[in-house]
């Protein structure tokens, strides 16, 4: 249809409402068209002609008016366009795209001064920090409320920074005297508790010199722990808050454990009281121990009862472990409350403690018990036992009439075909509201219907929820073997680990994006593939480049076979360092050769400790999978240490 908005989108509003009463299968041509028009909408571009009635009548009708609305709100709003948009809202008010037509409109709302009209619209549940403010501009400039100081107030006290919609709101409530000083004091505190130095120091420049005095210090210790501390160490008399000198120091201590001793002991134990100087011990006994230092034994020994939380219970193991003191590692794993002594984790190092304290019949048990179950600690068990490891395994039943059912439910249709066309927000909010009420035998069988379409993201969403990862054919798809194993070789690295990194990294997405903006199969970042295509011989990626299989993989895979080789082909620290960076990697890596396990249990980024357990599973569960059989993990879990110069 010729694309004048306002016009024609009221008139293909009925067909659009029409369509989602009566789902029908969808061919390969009307997926085409559905994506053509969908992408030139969302570029702008006005369709040319009548859309084709094969397109009127796909399910997928409707998200494109949507997106044909969002791009005429963009481009030239009027009255009649926001009758129109209104209509379609209140319409079509679940239709994923609901939200982000409806914000666009708001958005126009406001930058057109539309104010009465944007309050009427607006929902009190809006968490978007540019709506609130636009809401709270609109009640300024359509006659103030009694609540409206209070309640703009309380907005800016607890709110992170904002964008310059809350630039005007803010100002009025500066020129009606709310923003006295006591309360930039404390907002000022809680954008220091945050971490937030840059609106903290914004707003100490706004108060007077005495309170700004020792918010300026507290900003200083954050900037600069050493150097600050250092100073107040060397004059006794300076008066320092005790949350400003904690943050700093806790920052010290996990930066440069050994200067935060040096900087305690110029300070001097006198100035601090017993529950201080507790949290400044247990901070440094914490800190020694992820820098995996051998004094930490001593300053978690010398810790008091009372400063003794979960943090300082796993790590005191881990240092013990570290230490190679398994007396010492089986006092402390017995002191761990019930919740965290029965977690596999801690049943595995109790029965290696008892390893090493030559209680072998007693260490076979526990390993036996981890043995009979499914993950990490399961298979080291088996290791440890000198057994082949047996996963447990479930298999799958089809209900081949139940999927059937749920392939006519409209929202399961809309969620595939969403998914098809490379909408996967949109087509996660249909899935989720499709699957929500299922019972579980349901759930499972919508997990094999996601399965066999390849979003396996939502298939072992679905598995974790039942507790059935045990049906280990939906949780170790066959995906991408192919490319795999020809990009493997040529990288020089074992196929099974780029499976497992994968499988870790996107769950099989090649649309898989990252909060950091890691792209694709194996999460590149594009400064890192970059750098790898360079070095390949290739031309330069971009984001949309790595979410291509046939990019993506190759230089992921050579990554990887890069960082083996710089760690002498050592697997947990090549698959840390993809996860955590080389740099940090290289900190960690001892002199002398550690235990496999050990090494990995010290790991001190949780994030990068559980990914390289998780990777070493999916390798072990997708290998029994192919071939009914776990190699021996030996080769993986060869003792750890630095490269040879």
């Amino acid at each position: 249809m010729s694309f004048h908005p306002p016009t024609a989108l009221v008139r293909a509003f009925a067909v659009a409402v029409s369509v989602l009463s009566a789902p029908a299968a969808a061919g390969d041509n009307v997926r085409a068209l559905f994506k053509r028009a969908l992408e030139q909408a969302e570029r702008g571009i006005p369709a040319s002609a009548t859309d084709d009635a094969e397109l009127r009548g796909y399910v997928l009708y409707p998200d494109l008016q949507a997106a044909r609305w969002m791009a005429a709100v963009r481009k030239a709003p009027d009255a009649e366009l926001d009758r129109g948009v209104e209509t379609f809202l209140r319409a079509q008010p679940q239709l994923p795209a609901a939200p982000e037509l409806r914000r666009a409109w708001l958005l126009s709302l406001a930058e057109r001064g539309l104010w009465r009209e944007f309050l009427k619209h607006y929902a009190a549940d809006e968490a978007e920090p540019a709506l609130a403010c636009h809401h709270f501009q609109a009640r300024i400039l359509t006659g103030p409320d009694a609540a409206l100081a209070k309640e703009l107030r309380d907005f800016w006290q607890d709110a992170p920074q904002k964008p310059q919609a809350c630039v005007p709101p803010f100002a009025w409530l500066k020129e009606q005297g709310e923003l006295i000083p006591a309360i930039v004091e404390r907002r000022t505190r809680k954008a220091l508790t945050d971490g937030n130095l840059e609106l903290a120091d914004w707003l100490i420049a706004t108060l007077p010199p005495a309170p700004a005095t020792p918010l300026r210090q507290w900003a200083r210790l954050l900037r600069n722990p050493d150097a600050e501390l250092a100073a107040i160490a060397a004059t006794p008399d300076t008066a320092v808050e005790w949350e400003a000198l904690r943050a700093g120091y806790r920052k010290l201590a996990a930066r440069d454990p050994e200067r935060a001793v040096q900087r305690l002991e110029q300070m001097g134990r006198q100035r601090f009281s017993d529950e201080q100087y507790a949290e400044l011990q247990r901070r440094t006994a914490l800190g020694l121990a992820w820098d995996r230092r051998v004094e930490a034994i001593d300053w978690f020994r010398r810790l008091p009862e009372s400063a003794v939380d979960a943090e300082v219970q796993e790590w005191r193991v881990r240092a013990a472990l570290w230490s190679g003191d398994a007396d010492l590692a089986s006092m402390w794993l017995h002191a761990l409350p019930p919740t965290m002594s029965e977690e596999p984790r801690w049943t595995y190092w109790r029965a290696r403690s008892l390893e090493r304290l030559g209680r072998q019949q007693q260490a076979a048990q526990l390993f036996k018990v981890l043995a009979a179950d499914n993950g990490y600690h399961s298979l080291l068990a088996s290791w440890r036992l000198r057994q082949p490891y047996l996963p447990q395994v479930r298999a799958f039943v089809d209900d081949a009439a139940a999927q059937d059912r749920l392939q006519q439910q409209l929202g399961i249709v809309r969620a595939r075909e969403l998914f098809f066309a490379g909408r996967d927000a949109w087509a996660s909010v249909e899935w989720r509201d499709a699957t929500r009420d299922l019972d579980p035998a349901l759930r499972l069988q919508a997990a094999r219907l996601a399965s066999r379409w390849g979003w396996h993201e939502k298939v072992v969403r679905i598995l974790v929820d039942a507790d059935a990862l045990d049906l280990l054919e939906l949780s170790y798809p066959d995906e991408f073997l192919g490319p795999i194993r020809a990009t493997a070789e040529q990288a020089g690295v074992p196929a099974p680990w780029v499976y497992g990194l994968m499988r870790q990294e996107s769950l099989f997405n090649p649309r898989a994006v990252s909060p950091s903006n890691a792209y694709g199969l194996l999460q590149l970042l594009l400064p890192t593939a970059r750098e790898v295509a360079k070095r390949r011989g290739d031309r330069p990626p971009s984001a949309d480049d790595l979410k291509i299989p046939g990019i993506n993989i190759p230089l992921g895979a050579t990554y990887l076979g890069e960082l083996r080789a710089r760690f002498d082909g050592q697997f947990a620290p090549a698959v840390a360092a993809y996860n955590a960076g080389p740099n940090a990697v290289k900190r960690w890596l001892p002199q002398e050769a550690v235990d496999a396990d050990v090494w990995i249990e010290n790991v001190p980024y949780t994030q990068t400790r559980a990914y390289v357990q998780k990777v070493l599973w999916h390798i072990a569960a997708h290998e029994w999978r192919t071939s009914g059989d776990v190699p021996d993990p030996s080769a993986l879990l060869r003792p750890v240490q630095a490269p040879t110069p």
